[in-house]
């Protein structure tokens, strides 16, 4: 590993700084059913969206990167989601590695990422396992992110500034290059989220649907507030219009 190397794979998620990746991780954890149509179902559709609307990154798990990316791996960078979990079971939620890093370096991908649920019962077990994760990427020269959601019933207030600070704080803390957040519509908070994820890149979840209107607002104000970027996936490949709608999410983080 150096340092050289490992800037050199974050920098493939950005342009100009910024990073827009188009996630297409959620038929593991949603299922096929819940987000998905005769078209989006389809990893080549979305992959093509990818490509045409020149997407920063592709998120994904490592089956549809290994059947469907690796035909284009000299298209557009990709970051293998390395943990999952179904919505079949309730409880305190734990989602747990399932793809190696080795894995993911061996399809050619630039990076990998790893969700945490800070305020689970089971933190403990995903923290030290992100910790691993973020380790060997960097061994390997790969870019680390983190999903830092705030789940579970030590997050009294999933959506407050603090707790996703928080998130933010312990993604830098653990060494990862960027952080995936939700945002709750507060810029003056957001701008001291960024700053307690330091030199860690702050990404905005793209979250459910919502009208392109209301979803330009909401980008506008996180990279305002200072956010590096975006990874969005239903806004995106759920619009009957979705090359629109990825001009409209270029425009504003770039």
């Amino acid at each position: 590993m150096t340092k050289t190397s490992v800037h050199s794979s974050v920098n493939r998620f950005l342009r100009k700084g910024k990073a827009a990746l188009l996630a297409y991780d959620q038929g593991f954890e949603h299922g096929p059913t819940q987000d998905f149509d005769l078209n989006s179902v389809d990893p080549d559709y979305v992959l093509d969206i990818a490509e045409k609307a020149k997407f920063t990154g592709f998120i994904s798990h490592i089956g549809v990167a290994e059947h469907y990316w690796r035909h284009r791996r000299h298209k557009i960078p990709l970051m293998v989601k390395l943990n999952g979990k179904t919505k079949l079971l309730g409880g305190e939620p734990l989602s747990r590695q399932l793809c190696s890093v080795k894995r993911a370096a061996a399809v050619g991908a630039a990076g990998v990422g790893y969700t945490v649920y800070i305020g689970s019962e089971h933190e403990s077990i995903m923290l030290p396992e992100a910790a691993r994760i973020i380790e060997e990427a960097h061994e390997l020269d790969l870019a680390a992110a983190l999903w830092m959601y705030p789940r579970g019933t030590g997050a009294l207030d999933p959506n407050s500034t603090e707790i996703i600070a928080y998130g933010a704080r312990l993604a830098l803390e653990l060494g990862a290059d960027f952080v995936k957040l939700p945002f709750n519509n507060d810029v003056a908070g957001l701008k001291w989220i960024v700053k307690s994820a330091g030199r860690c890149n702050v990404l905005i979840q793209g979250g459910s649907k919502i009208g392109l209107t209301e979803l330009v607002q909401k980008l506008g104000a996180a990279m305002s507030a200072g956010a590096k970027g975006v990874a969005i996936g239903r806004n995106v490949w759920q619009d009957h219009k979705p090359m629109v709608v990825a001009k409209a999410v270029m425009k504003e983080v770039f």
